[in-house]
């Protein structure tokens, strides 16, 4: 105990004796015990057990040496002085040791009140771990926060074949086998090695960390250690649990995908396939008349380029999904991509009517011009698709603020009553079973491709009937001639 908490003792005592000595004639002996009993009371409840005892021996002097008669003497001659000075001396004694086990107590009842709340720190935020790489870095700051913990690990049994130094194999597995706290020496005569098995359902773990050595064996920073112990072995099974659904999930969502393509690609590519032989068949025999032959070959070039179009669908995807994309943006006006893309729609749909509405002066945009013509393309194909073959197809562009929006309108059977968001998935038809050819993808793809260009795509049902898809890519600031000039 450190000689500092006497000194109050000695100077409190002292100081009561000179302030009570000009008054002895006029406070009676009983009053003046009382107040040294209330010394010691006071250093008791501040700074202990043995600096209230030591209060109370010193008061017990100095009352019977100034104040019991014969005064200055501790020749005590009457027996009733003598039983007052032993009385003083015990009740003190008993009050100082009272009160010192009560400020024990409270300084208990604090000190595990704040260990509980550092425990509800603790599993508050491990609540929001994902994984044992972020259960461990909580751990660390919980440890060191609450013990003054340092270098703190969670090891997995595969690490222990090669463990950080101090560490050891066998004290890993001497820890894991014991299931209890396992305290050993470290390096640092300083600190002790504290190792503290964490079993859960999944791989089993040890959490390892240096403690001061002052502390090391007291027995609330064991208990303190077993509680966190058990709170990081919950949230290690937990992020057990969740990586192996993670795995779950992934699995299930490739062999969904990999059903999706499957199906799509034997429904999709089985019928063109088909039709392109029995065309082929037919033209091998020679039989047909020219106009037939014609006609025939002009089916053939459809069905090929279908197929085309299918293929071309499933390796754009693959590229946005495998971020890998990067785009050749570039300074152009958005209406030579809109007639490029309509003059491979009319090579197709050379009967399908699209009627334009395009204002004149629209700025220059920065974007991708094969890409956001794949857009275009993509949301085009699927107007026509699904509405009627003697309805027109409306192409609109319009400025709204600080964006440029793309419109084509139709008039088949509109979106969902749910919303279209579901269209824009993969391998997602607005009729699940359907006479029309696609897999799908053709939405999810034009959706990626103008995120990628910091745009959107988005679809709302038009009144009278109808769906609308808008592309809107930002203007963003065109530069000015004198700024290409500097930079040629």
């Amino acid at each position: 105990m450190s000689v500092r908490k006497f000194l109050p003792a000695l100077l409190v005592s002292v100081g009561l004796t000179l302030l009570m000595l000009p008054l002895q004639e006029t406070i009676d002996l009983s009053n003046t015990a009382l107040l040294y009993v209330l010394v010691v009371v006071l250093i008791g409840s501040r700074y202990g057990r043995g600096p209230a005892i030591a209060t109370a021996l010193l008061s017990a002097l100095l009352y019977a040496h100034v104040f019991v008669p014969p005064l200055f003497s501790l020749a005590i001659t009457e027996v009733q002085y003598l039983l007052a000075a032993v009385v003083m001396l015990v009740v003190a004694l008993l009050v100082g040791h009272l009160t010192a086990s009560l400020k024990s107590q409270a300084e208990q009842v604090q000190a595990r009140e704040t260990q509980a709340r550092a425990l509800y720190d603790l599993a508050r935020h491990l609540s929001a771990a994902q994984t044992p790489v972020e259960v461990e870095e909580i751990a660390s700051r919980f440890l060191g926060t609450a013990l003054q913990a340092i270098h703190t690990r969670i090891l997995p049994e595969s690490a222990f074949a090669a463990p950080p130094p101090p560490l050891t194999a066998a004290l890993l597995q001497s820890a894991l086998a014991g299931r209890h706290p396992l305290l050993s020496a470290g390096g640092d005569p300083r600190h002790t090695l504290a190792l503290v098995p964490l079993i859960a359902a999944g791989p089993p773990r040890v959490l390892a960390c240096e403690l001061p050595a002052t502390q090391a064996g007291d027995t609330a920073t064991r208990e303190l250690l077993e509680t966190a112990s058990s709170v990081l072995t919950v949230a290690l099974e937990r992020t057990h649990f969740a990586e192996v659904a993670r795995e779950t999930e992934l699995r299930r969502a490739a062999e969904s995908l990999r059903s999706s393509i499957l199906s799509a690609l034997s429904h999709d590519l089985r019928t063109p396939l088909t039709v392109m032989v029995g065309l082929a068949d037919t033209l091998a025999l020679g039989k047909a008349s020219p106009e037939r032959q014609k006609s025939m070959l002009g089916a053939l070039r459809n069905q090929a380029l279908s197929i085309n179009q299918l293929v071309t669908n499933l390796l754009d995807m693959a590229r946005l999904r495998s971020g890998n994309l990067e785009l050749n943006e570039a300074w152009q006006p958005i209406d030579e991509v809109i007639g490029a893309t309509l003059q491979q729609v009319r090579t197709h749909w050379k009967d399908r009517e699209i009627t334009l509405d395009i204002p004149s002066g629209l700025p220059p945009l920065r974007f991708d011009a094969v890409l956001v013509e794949r857009v275009l393309w993509n949301l085009l194909e699927n107007a026509i698709k699904y509405s009627p073959a003697d309805t027109p197809v409306e192409l609109v562009v319009r400025r709204f603020g600080e964006w440029l929006d793309v419109m084509i309108c139709d008039w088949g059977p509109g979106l969902p009553a749910d919303g279209g968001e579901e269209l824009f998935g993969l391998f997602r038809r607005g009729q699940a079973e359907s006479s029309i050819p696609g897999v799908g993808l053709g939405l999810a793809i034009a959706r990626s491709i103008a995120e990628a260009h910091g745009g959107q795509v988005l679809a709302e049902n038009r009144m009278g009937g109808g769906a609308c898809f808008r592309l809107r890519l930002p203007l963003g600031s065109a530069p000015t001639l004198s700024d290409l000039e500097d930079e040629t």
